[in-house]
């Protein structure tokens, strides 16, 4: 518990300075592009998490458990950060193709000039990478040095969006708030290869044991992929498209005031309370003992959080984005139950993660997308926009159950 909460500490400085250039960006694009810019963020991002999530949440999750594992195993270790980098590279190749093929539908809000293009898949690329070498990091231990990158790489976005929003339209404005956090990967990868000898790595064959075991950590992350983000991309477009995209704005307020504290019990989550999980998969004894006391702590720091984010929260949208944002307060009371649901059912979904519980995590994801899905068309035609965060609340309330039913020894005995 001792090494959880500096952990957590490491992972708090991080996310917290991270978390502050995100408001300074939330709030310069609320203010000077309005509502539709806030849409067009998140539209961005959500482009950007296609490349991203599958790596991050698939393969970077995957390799930490055999690194850690095998650091005292020269020949093992090349193995799997060569296969993981191999398996990065065609994961992003291919969900390019994708991009390139379907342009009607994911850059409908953003150009298609090429040079656009060229710049977000390159920025992509480099986040991509960059994550992966952090994840190599992770695994070392080298946790200061991802906390100091990270911090570095806030504050780098915090002065180009002061500098830049006046200088450019919204999609090349986001486009150099992309390069700019792909910049990162000047510092990580140096960093992540230190002590390691980069020619042994290069000469290492791919391994296909170590492709394979990473492989179902992939099938995870891809059902994470079509049933959260796919569909969240979806959503926001029905919303533009049948309400207005200043309304769906107003609700990406209430969304991104969301993503804000989300951050930092995910920092929490991929720092601190994962790399134990993992560490302690073969230890059911110990494990159990881990979780519980974890939950005891964190629960009621999540209803002391959320209650004060709803006393204040006139305050935070008039000043986290502007007085338009003023009318999504009525939002926020769905928002927040569905936010405690979703916040407590992660931890134990990184559980089933940890231990590789591939068919499991599938099935969940997509029950939950269909619970979702169903529930957004029904609040929404019942109460318009912000029956949003009522399916939200909806959804979350199930995928918690599912998940309590299924640890219900671990929880209860």
């Amino acid at each position: 518990m001792i090494t959880f909460l500096k952990n957590s500490a490491f992972a708090l400085i991080s996310v917290g300075v991270r978390l502050f250039s995100s408001l300074v960006l939330n709030k310069v694009v609320a203010s000077y592009f309005g509502p539709a810019g806030l849409v067009q963020l998140a539209h961005f991002q959500n482009l950007l998490a296609f490349f991203t999530l599958v790596p991050n949440d698939g393969i970077n999750r995957g390799i930490m458990p055999y690194l850690s594992q095998f650091e005292s195993n020269p020949r093992a270790f090349y193995q799997y950060v060569k296969s993981g980098f191999g398996l990065t590279s065609l994961v992003f190749g291919f969900t390019a193709l994708i991009i390139l093929l379907s342009r009607p539908w994911f850059l409908v809000y953003l150009p298609a000039d090429s040079i656009w293009l060229f710049l977000f898949f390159l920025g992509a690329f480099l986040v991509v990478i960059q994550s992966f070498f952090s994840a190599v990091l992770l695994a070392r231990k080298r946790l200061f040095f991802v906390v100091a990158g990270n911090c570095l790489t806030a504050l780098l976005v915090i002065f180009y969006v002061l500098f830049a929003y006046r200088i450019w339209t919204i999609s090349y404005f986001l486009m150099g708030y992309l390069l700019t956090l792909s910049s990162l990967v000047l510092y990580t990868l140096p960093i992540s290869l230190r002590n390691l000898s980069l020619i042994r790595l290069l000469k290492t064959r791919f391994s296909w044991k170590a492709s394979k075991k990473l492989s179902q950590y992939i099938l995870m992350a891809l059902s994470v992929l079509l049933f959260t983000k796919a569909l969240d991309y979806y959503i926001r477009d029905f919303n533009i498209r049948n309400f207005s995209i200043y309304q769906a704005g107003l609700w990406q307020g209430v969304v991104r005031l969301s993503d804000s504290y989300t951050a930092l019990f995910t920092a929490v989550l991929s720092y601190a309370f994962y790399p134990k999980v993992a560490a302690l998969t073969t230890n059911v004894l110990h494990l159990n003992l881990f979780v519980k006391s974890v939950l005891k702590l964190i629960i009621p720091i999540l209803l002391l959080g959320l209650t004060g984010v709803y006393f204040a929260g006139e305050f935070l949208l008039t000043h986290l984005f502007s007085t338009d944002f003023l009318e999504a307060q009525s939002m926020l009371p769905f928002q927040l139950l569905g936010d405690l649901f979703k916040l407590t059912s992660w931890i134990l979904v990184n559980i089933l993660v940890a231990k590789a519980q591939v068919w499991i995590v599938i099935l969940f994801e997509g029950l939950s997308a269909l619970v979702y899905l169903g529930s957004f068309y029904f609040f929404t035609d019942q109460f318009g926009i912000a029956g949003n965060t009522m399916a939200h609340c909806a959804n979350y309330f199930f995928f918690l159950a599912l998940h309590v039913i299924y640890f219900r020894k671990l929880l209860f005995a």
